[in-house]
């Protein structure tokens, strides 16, 4: 199948008003705005939006404010990034420290997100139905709203920036524009500033997209260049993106470089990955405490096997069904995933790839680190996409929309049905 047959690809052609999505960012503005002043208002929830690692983020921005940028903070806390706690300066200058001008920041991060999956998912697939919905399980997604009114955490701006970099990355892939490439390498880079995971995402990001272009060289009829030539097109092009990365994230890897000697020196959570409790990787702050060395020294084949087992089990299945409480994201989205392998074009099984790169750390850490924030902030953006893209094939299947039709746009007296748009 072409790029250009994606389903949903051909319909909703004419411009309408957007006025559902309009309708969907004010309602779910004024409800989250109404939650955070309830939130605030209350001493024991008050305490709680700046509390446990919430505290370390507003430490961090009180710096900024006070216009200290030495990043003195990565010496105590490597895994802390600064990106988020620059957000929150600007609310602490505006506000002079008022916590409701603080959880604000995570309203508007919330609601460019879900503008964003509206327009990108209606940009890719040209399906109102699919991007109206996509953004509906957006809003109304109960971890998000937990995450926006209730803590200052990052998962709000990791969202944002994961999906307008998914959306780059479809891009890059679809129409082998070097461009699209140097986008997502910027906003990846962005992402690492939010979270130190962003690190792993942008290794996933650019190794894909790699992919991609050395699947497209092969698969090319006609090779215009020699694959030695091609390769040193392709590898200044992607130097050309790392530096970008680079420059993007200097805010994060200088600091650590100057004061450790690592640029990305992250302290402590490197014991995730080599130990099996929380507790034994909970230690220290500055620097960990194991290797890959002490692991393999207690640990066999059969052990790797049996975490890995348990953290695909977790991550793919159980978090994001606890986390949506009634999974209708998740099973759209696993509907996307048979679609992009089966019917769509490309960049939809390249997006199925990059998933399962960036997840493997998550995976492999579920054990030691069985947190459901994180995994499940990092699924969601791609389960928004391929949920999308399941949606669009179905509201073209003349079964699924003869079922619509008769049950939610029946015939008018003495008119025509109804047809969905």
């Amino acid at each position: 199948m072409r790029a250009d047959e994606v389903p949903g690809r051909k319909r909703n052609s004419k411009k309408k008003p957007h006025l559902f999505i309009v309708f969907l960012l004010l309602t779910h503005l004024v409800i989250c705005l109404l939650f955070l002043a309830k939130n605030v208002s209350h001493s024991n929830t008050s305490e709680r939006l700046v509390s446990s690692d919430s505290v370390h983020y507003v430490e961090i921005a009180r710096d900024f404010a006070a216009g200290d940028f030495s990043m003195q903070y990565v010496k105590e806390r490597p895994h802390r990034q600064p990106l988020y706690p620059a957000l929150l300066a600007i609310a602490l200058k505006l506000g002079n420290g008022n916590r409701f001008m603080l959880g604000a920041v995570n309203i508007v991060v919330a609601e460019l997100s879900i503008l964003a999956v509206y327009v990108f998912t209606l940009a890719l697939l040209k399906n109102r139905i699919a991007a109206g919905l996509s953004a509906l399980a957006l809003a109304a997604n109960p971890f998000i709203d937990r995450e926006v009114t209730a803590r200052l955490l990052t998962e709000p701006l990791h969202l944002l920036l994961t999906i307008c970099a998914i959306f780059a990355f479809l891009r890059y892939v679809q129409r082998q524009n070097c461009l699209w490439l140097f986008i997502c390498a910027g906003l990846v880079g962005l992402d690492y500033l939010t979270r130190p995971n962003g690190l792993i995402m942008a290794g996933a990001a650019v190794g894909t997209m790699a992919v991609s272009d050395l699947w497209m060289y092969c698969a090319a009829p006609a090779k215009p260049l020699s694959f030695f030539r091609w390769s040193i097109r392709i590898a200044g092009i992607y130097l050309v993106a790392v530096l970008i990365f680079l420059a993007v994230s200097a805010p994060s890897w200088v600091p650590r470089w100057t004061y450790f000697g690592n640029p990305f020196h992250h302290g402590y959570l490197e014991n995730y990955m080599w130990v099996d409790s929380y507790k034994e990787g909970h230690v220290g702050e500055s620097y960990a405490s194991y290797t890959w060395r002490d692991y393999f020294a207690h640990h066999h084949l059969r052990n790797v096997i049996s975490r890995l087992i348990h953290g695909f089990r977790n991550v793919y299945f159980r978090i994001p069904i606890m986390m949506e409480r009634a999974p209708l994201l998740f099973l759209f989205s696993i509907g996307g995933v048979w679609i992009a392998l089966r019917i769509a074009s490309r960049e939809y099984r390249f997006l199925c790839l990059f998933l399962f790169l960036q997840m493997l750390p998550l995976v492999w850490t579920n054990l030691s680190n069985p947190t459901a924030r994180v995994p499940y902030g990092s699924m969601l953006p791609f389960e928004l996409f391929l949920a999308a893209l399941f949606l669009a094939w179905a509201s073209e299947q003349p079964r699924i929309r003869a079922w619509f039709i008769e049950r939610f746009a029946p015939a008018s007296p003495g008119g025509p049905s109804r047809t969905p748009r």
